[in-house]
This record gives C-alpha cells, sequence and structure tokens, in this order.
C-alpha cells in the first residue's frame, strides 16, 4: 500500500465539510440550580453506609500496599469498584473475602488469588466492615435517584432523556445489571436492554430478564423499539446508536478513551440531534470527584471535549488536584507538540492527476519501477 487516507471527523468539521454535532456535558458547575440540588459541586451526595465503606476501602489498599507491590493495582479495582456503585462495591467485597475478583479482571486472577489468600486480619475486617456497610438498609445509591430524574423529569430541547433515548455506560456488569434492573422495576412496560459481554446481554421486562443476541438488541434500539440501553465497555466499539440522544456515564474510568468511545456510540453520523447530552456520575468525596474536578475544566469545548486529556490517567497521578493538573497540562503540551507535528507533515494534498507513472508508454526496467515506488510522497 502505498498512500493512506486518514480522515478524522474533527478535520471534517474543522474544514467545514462536515457539520459539527455538539456535546452538552452535565451536571454544569455555574447553573446546579437547574437539577434542584442532585448535586453537590460536580459530586453526588451519599450517605453515612457508604462513607464509612469508602474509608475501608481506602484503609484495605493502604495496607496492601504496604505488604506487596501488586497494592497499587488492587488499590484501583477497589476504589473504582466501590465509586462505580453501592452494588459492585459490596460484590467486589464479597468476592475478595472468598479470595477472588470479578470476572472483569481475570487476565490476573492468579496473582490476586496468591494476594488475597494471605491477607492479614486487619485486611480482611476492611472487607467484612465494607459488605455490612454496604448490606445496611440505609445503604441507597443515590446515583439511582438521579439516573431515574434525568430519565424522567430533566428536559432539553423539550423532551426528557428517556424520549430522546438513553445510553447508561458502565465499566463493571454489576454496576450495568443492578441499575438496569432497578430502572425496569420503575419503568413498568419499559423495555431495557443490557448490552455486555457474550452471554451477558438480554432484556429486562420488569424484574424478567431474557437472554438475547447483542445483534438483537442493535437492530431494536435502530428500529426504536428499546430507547433505554445500559452497557458495559463491551459496547465500546462497532456498537451505531446514534438513534439514542442521551448518554449517562454511571462511573467515570480512569482510561479516558474509553469516555471518548463511548460517546462515539451515539456522536456519530445519523444523529439527528445537533446538541446531545452527556452525565458524568461520581459520589461526593471520593477519588472519582477529585479526578473529575480536574477532568470538567477541560470539557468544556462543546465541540471537541477530548482533544486536550490523555488517553489514560496513572494511578500515581492521583495524589492531589494540583498534582494531577500539572501531570496532565504537561502531558498535553507533548501531545499537541507530537499532534502538530504529523499535522504539518501529513495535512498537504497530492494532485491524482501528477505522476502517473503506471500509464507510461514505454517499457520501464526493473531498476526504475524501485527507483520510481521508492520515492517518498
Amino acid at each position: 500500500m502505498r498512500h493512506v487516507v486518514l480522515r478524522k471527523r474533527k478535520q471534517l468539521e474543522d474544514d467545514g465539510l462536515l457539520e459539527k454535532d455538539g456535546v452538552n456535558t452535565h451536571p454544569v458547575t455555574r447553573n446546579l440550580a437547574q437539577y434542584q440540588s442532585r448535586f453537590a459541586g460536580l459530586g453526588i451526595p451519599t450517605n453515612t453506609p457508604f462513607q464509612v465503606a469508602y474509608e475501608k476501602a481506602e484503609e484495605f489498599s493502604t495496607l496492601l500496599q504496604s505488604r506487596t507491590k501488586a497494592g497499587g493495582f488492587m488499590k484501583s479495582l477497589k476504589l473504582q469498584r466501590i465509586c462505580s456503585s453501592f452494588a459492585s462495591g459490596l460484590k467486589t467485597a464479597q468476592k475478595m473475602l472468598k479470595h477472588s475478583i470479578p470476572n472483569e479482571d481475570e487476565d490476573r486472577i492468579e496473582e490476586v488469588e496468591h494476594i488475597l489468600s494471605e491477607m492479614t486480619p486487619a485486611e480482611v475486617a476492611c472487607l467484612k466492615e465494607i459488605e455490612t456497610q454496604l448490606s445496611r438498609a440505609e445503604a441507597v445509591d443515590s446515583k439511582l435517584n438521579t439516573v431515574k430524574w434525568f430519565l424522567t423529569e430533566f428536559r432539553t430541547d423539550g423532551k426528557t432523556w428517556l424520549e430522546h433515548g438513553c445510553i447508561i455506560f458502565s465499566q463493571y456488569y454489576d454496576t450495568a445489571e443492578w441499575i438496569a434492573k432497578e430502572l425496569s422495576k420503575s419503568f413498568k412496560g419499559e423495555v431495557v436492554a443490557v448490552y455486555a459481554g457474550v452471554g451477558k446481554s438480554g432484556l429486562f421486562r420488569e424484574v424478567q430478564f431474557n437472554n438475547v443476541e447483542r445483534e438483537v438488541i442493535n437492530a431494536a434500539v435502530r428500529t426504536r423499539e428499546i430507547r433505554l440501553v445500559v452497557a458495559t465497555d463491551a459496547a465500546c466499539e462497532g456498537l451505531n446508536l446514534q438513534t439514542l440522544g442521551t448518554l449517562i456515564n454511571i462511573d467515570l474510568p480512569w482510561n479516558l478513551s474509553r469516555l471518548e468511545q463511548r460517546l462515539g456510540r451515539i456522536k456519530r453520523f445519523g444523529q439527528t440531534r445537533k446538541f446531545v447530552d452527556m452525565l458524568n456520575l461520581v459520589y461526593s468525596e471520593t477519588q472519582d470527584e477529585k479526578v473529575y474536578n480536574v477532568l470538567s475544566e477541560r470539557l468544556r469545548d462543546t465541540y471537541d471535549i477530548f482533544g486536550s486529556l490523555p488517553d489514560t490517567i496513572d494511578d500515581e497521578w492521583i495524589k492531589d488536584e494540583e498534582e494531577l493538573k500539572d501531570l496532565m497540562n504537561e502531558y498535553i503540551h507533548e501531545r499537541k507538540k507530537a499532534q502538530d507535528a504529523f499535522t504539518v507533515k501529513y495535512r498537504g494534498t497530492i494532485d491524482p492527476k501528477a505522476h502517473l507513472w503506471e500509464r507510461c508508454a514505454s517499457v520501464l526496467s526493473r531498476r526504475d519501477i524501485v527507483s520510481k515506488l521508492s520515492e517518498p510522497w
């Protein structure tokens, strides 16, 4: 192959060859009143059971880090899962107490099982306290009520988000299954699709769940028979859901390229809305809120919200907000320099009628062919 044409959506939009589709990101801190006191800054207020459980998750992570080099991975796993949902935090603690981890992290299962099999009494006590707190009747997850309110009460362009059609994303199947089941209970007669890994996808009709192939869900969304989809990141690539007009990230992946891929499921050719809506949910006073405080400053460009974000936030970056800002600014500066160099070299075009050597009438020698094919663009 001699030539490659790379056409990114942003480039086509900047050149005026494609109409821009914008993104309205929620919550908007300058107008929190529109959300009827559902946010404290960018985060959702929690309750005592979660706060105690989160403190124990941090203590568990600290204990592990002092004992093993893999403590950093375990810290990310536990804290991200408890920040996803109460259901995910509870199931993760229960699995860890049995020296196992959820399926999404099975690539490191042998290493993790070894670490968990040697847990100290203090580490076990932390996990048991997390299980106790998140099993309490008072442990009501505030993300559920927030999602339901956005779907049925909050309006953009004169419609609720459910009327526009919505996809809800989570990194973890535990969270996706929980939110889909709860929404199907609340929305009588509404079919809620779960789009996940092989064998886990299906449809909730109230509390009844039936497994279906993912292609069935794709087709039903395209024909607007289904307007509410809950998905894991198994749906990030190769899925076209431009008939849906809104997106809710029920948790925040530190791998930010996934965040961009999620949005790409609805912000694509065929989207009828000029501005799609995206809601990002994080719990107050958690690591996720600290990360999102920094990210939100860079999500203000309605048309290019990911243009100044790294692909992944390393665990070592998250010590305090100021350090995270400095590291991201440094990354973005280096990334921009690389992009500028690429643009200078490849932004130009070629005359398609020039150098049509393959049409020449004279016979070329092998040396002539090699010489011509070896020329740069």
